[in-house]
């Protein structure tokens, strides 16, 4: 007589772990292993903002360009181990990377991003530090119930708000909204006319995962986003306004990023 498949079905179907590890202890995804992430963690879009972070790291412990198409570094700022890693495009492969770099001792993450403002009192170049972001995007709801909120952490706000202005950025704290589509649901005039009407400041891709995440696992998590274009006065940097914006503020962010996060240091 073979197995009752009522006791077969309340046992699972799921065998894999949790989380997997490739051979010699790596993430499938950022190609890390235990020992190579330390506990304060930049979060980026692109490579390039690692390889830029290497001049302002010392005592580097580990450089990659591993896994998918993902960069990390681990050095020292003011004294302090960082990890600056970068996590790719949207949500989801922002979750993926985000979880393998908990899982390897990661505690307080800070994005590096842009941001379409909208908002008509926001300019091009200025620097938003959200509060929270709206989530509208589709990996987050795999987590938590939509009544859950996604909120940076008020000590991550502070410390990210102090190093914006020391550097001579002009900041805005509030809500934003994180999507999936940079065109379909950024651009539809009645996406931006309800949350301008909202009050939200600006949309971009990423931060509402990174909140959340960091809420259900027990981290700490903001962001610094660089306002690279406006979709109310439609001024864009891939327009060809302030084509430098993405050059120069999207990139330069990491300095008084790396300044704010090691002021969190305790935290971690």
């Amino acid at each position: 007589m073979g197995p009752d498949p009522k006791e077969k079905m309340m046992s699972g179907l799921l065998k894999l772990p949790k989380y997997v590890e490739m051979r010699g202890g790596l993430g499938p995804v950022t190609g890390l292993k235990s020992g190579d992430v330390a506990p304060l963690v930049v979060l980026t879009n692109f490579r390039a903002h690692v390889h830029r972070a290497q001049p302002m790291l010392a005592n580097i412990s580990h450089i990659s360009d591993a896994g998918w198409d993902i960069s990390a570094i681990t050095g020292e700022h003011q004294g302090t181990s960082v990890t600056v890693c970068s996590a790719g495009f949207g949500s989801g492969q922002t979750s993926n990377v985000m979880e393998e770099l908990i899982n390897l001792g990661g505690r307080i993450f800070i994005q590096i991003g842009a941001t379409g403002a909208i908002q008509e009192n926001i300019a091009m170049g200025d620097t938003v530090i959200p509060t929270g972001s709206v989530r509208d995007e589709g990996v987050t709801r795999y987590y938590a119930p939509k009544q859950y909120p996604a909120i940076s952490d008020y000590r991550v706000v502070g410390a990210l708000v102090n190093a914006a202005q020391a550097a001579g950025k002009t900041t805005h704290t509030g809500i934003i909204r994180t999507t999936d589509g940079f065109y379909p649901s950024q651009r539809i005039d009645k996406y931006v006319e309800r949350y301008h009407d909202l009050g939200v400041l600006s949309v971009e891709q990423e931060v509402a995962a990174i909140l959340t995440i960091a809420g259900c696992r027990g981290c700490y998590a903001g962001a610094s986003l660089a306002v690279i274009g406006n979709l109310v006065t439609g001024e864009h940097s891939f327009n060809g306004d302030a084509e430098e914006l993405v050059e120069n503020d999207y990139f330069d962010q990491i300095e008084f990023v790396l300044d704010a996060l090691v002021s969190l240091k305790h935290l971690a």
